[in-house]
């Protein structure tokens, strides 16, 4: 192999990678932006599916940042708890010793930060569920789930119906 022919090579090489890194790139933020949209809606229908199993609210809110407790902020990109909210006050208050889910409310699961998107929740930090499935509070929910950096299509809208169904929809990035 000779010099010229190493350089035509390098040469080839460089031009399809600068082709392609770009739509990769691409792939991947929309693939982050699905995943966590997915990851949402299971953790929306787990609160619901909790209420009706429980006989009792269930309630998904946006978290603190570092901490196990629902904040009163709409962003929801710090994170969710899905939780019973067996005393029906709509706080989380869970037993200290994290075992008893009878006389205090449970925590079912906690999702950590997103990672390069922000999740705004539209000026609503909680979803709850009453024991027949339906919301019990002002409805349609509207999340929209937004990619850092934001390109084409990289926005996912999350809307929780009335009676408690998902939807998401794929929307353009807002200039």
């Amino acid at each position: 192999m000779t010099l010229v022919e190493l350089l035509i090579t390098i040469v080839v090489l460089s031009i399809l990678l600068a082709l392609g890194v770009p739509g990769l790139q691409d792939f991947i933020k929309n693939n982050r932006v699905t995943a966590q949209a997915n990851d949402l809606v299971v953790a929306v229908q787990l609160a619901r599916s909790e209420a009706v199993k429980r006989g009792t609210r269930g309630v998904i809110c946006a978290k603190k940042v570092d901490k196990d407790e629902c904040t009163d902020s709409d962003d929801w990109s710090t994170g969710w708890i899905v939780y019973s909210d067996v005393d029906q006050d709509g706080n989380l208050a869970p037993d200290p010793s994290g075992e008893d889910c009878i006389n205090f409310d449970c925590i079912i699961r906690t999702r950590g930060a997103l990672n390069k998107t922000t999740l705004d929740g539209a000026g609503e930090n909680t979803i709850g569920f009453l024991p027949n499935g339906l919301v019990y509070s002002v409805a349609p929910y509207t999340l929209t789930l937004t990619a850092d950096n934001c390109e084409k299509s990289q926005v996912r809208t999350i809307t929780v119906t009335r009676r408690g169904h998902t939807k998401v929809t794929k929307q353009d990035c807002t200039p």
